[in-house]
């Protein structure tokens, strides 16, 4: 009877510590090399002409919520750019102000 418990335990562990995006994109040297999930085409041609103006290397991870997206940065990511690739994202997360 533990062992039920414990395996309960564990996999219940697992499938909250499991990182499951929406959709996932890697940048290099100012181009789209990788995407996975379920990218929208319009956001990620929007996602080829920011890169392009702004090049850096990185990625970013999009979870979806019930209503909107949320989005998570590398460090290699400029702040200005952020900012950008969110207003980009329809039905995005708006960077509200820390209280």
């Amino acid at each position: 009877m533990l062992y039920v418990i414990l395996l309960a335990a564990i996999l219940i562990f697992a499938i909250v510590l499991y990182d499951k995006p929406f959709m996932k994109i890697q940048f290099k040297q100012g181009d789209v090399s990788a995407y996975s999930g379920h990218v929208d085409k319009d956001f990620l041609h929007q996602c080829k002409s920011i890169v392009k103006g702004n090049p850096f290397d990185g990625t970013v991870k999009v979870y979806r919520s019930r209503k909107q997206y949320r989005m998570k940065f590398s460090k290699g990511i400029p702040n200005k750019t952020r900012h950008i690739l969110r207003s980009a994202l329809t039905g995005g997360k708006p960077h509200a102000k820390k209280r």
